[in-house]
């Protein structure tokens, strides 16, 4: 998704330079008492990484606002030296952040990078929501134990641990998602973008609008024939839900949430990137619970 809002330059640049700051003091090469140096692309890859680390490291989401579009940013100076001196580097991939991939080729750092898409098997041009994937960040918390220990072995058990805590606090997502997927008996279901198709095809429900959604994530304008297959199938309740990325703004997609509404098919409303205040856990939550509510709908 292109965001059709985002900050100042002014406003990215000075995260930047509080990443440098942040990242400041500790060396490449962790010896003694020296803490691992972490740098996270966005924030909710920031977040398990920061669970799997401990007191052993510090971590910094270079993206930590959900107004930041991470397909658009441009790193500063500082961040890229950040980046260069870290000793562990956490990525989406997939084209995601595409402005990380070409700091870590820069410096020569790729064996220094968890990927998600490379610990979840997503290529280039594939679905790049890679975080919508339920249970990827299982194989995160372990992927990155796994990082850790191989820069710093001498606490290898203890980030195994920290990862082990972490998966068991995702047990109640993974259990509603299961729920959820329970529930879900391969029907129709349309969305303004693919933000969560990863989710969807894991349940099992089928998307019908994929051309028109395409169209919407990469900027341009969806096919008459597009919109008009749309409009029938929300006025034909012919859909289960409409998923709208409510971060997303365009008056076609406007025009479609509205008709749902009057239609009385429900809306699913869903964010691309962590909104403030929230951790993955509870974002995730609370949208799955959503999704559960308008199953339950009779």
């Amino acid at each position: 998704m292109k965001f059709k809002h985002w900050l100042t330059a002014l406003v990215v640049g000075a995260m930047g330079i509080g990443l440098a700051a942040c990242s400041s003091g500790h060396s490449a090469t962790p010896s003694g008492s020296k803490k691992l140096t972490v740098v996270a692309s966005v924030n909710f890859y920031g977040e398990v990484a920061k669970a799997v680390v401990g007191n052993h490291g510090t971590v910094t989401s270079v993206i930590d606002n959900p107004d930041v579009d991470p397909h658009d940013y441009d790193p500063t100076t500082d961040v890229a030296k950040s980046v260069a001196k870290a000793d562990v580097i956490v990525e989406n991939g997939a084209g995601y952040d595409g402005w990380m991939t070409r700091l870590v080729d820069a410096n020569n750092t790729d064996a220094k990078v968890v990927s998600a898409a490379k610990v979840v098997g997503v290529a280039n041009g594939e679905n790049e929501h890679i975080w919508y994937k339920p249970k990827m960040m299982i194989k995160m918390a372990n992927a990155l134990a796994d990082r850790y220990g191989k820069v710093d072995p001498a606490h290898k058990a203890e980030y195994q641990q920290n990862a082990k805590a972490y998966i068991k606090k995702l047990t109640p997502l993974t259990k509603l998602i299961d729920q959820t997927r329970s529930k879900a008996h391969g029907e129709a279901v349309a969305v303004s973008e693919p933000v969560f198709d990863n989710a969807l095809h894991y349940l099992g429900y089928k998307v019908v609008d994929e051309h028109f959604s395409k169209a919407n994530e990469d900027g341009t304008d969806p096919s008459p024939k597009d919109i008009r297959d749309l409009l029938a199938a929300i006025k034909g309740k012919k859909i289960k839900f409409f998923v709208q990325n409510t971060q997303f703004k365009s008056p076609t997609v406007s025009n479609m949430v509205a008709l749902a509404k009057r239609s009385g098919v429900p809306v699913l409303k869903v964010t691309e990137t962590m909104p403030s205040g929230e951790t993955y856990i509870s974002w995730m939550t609370r949208q799955y619970k959503a999704l559960e509510a308008i199953q339950d709908r009779r």
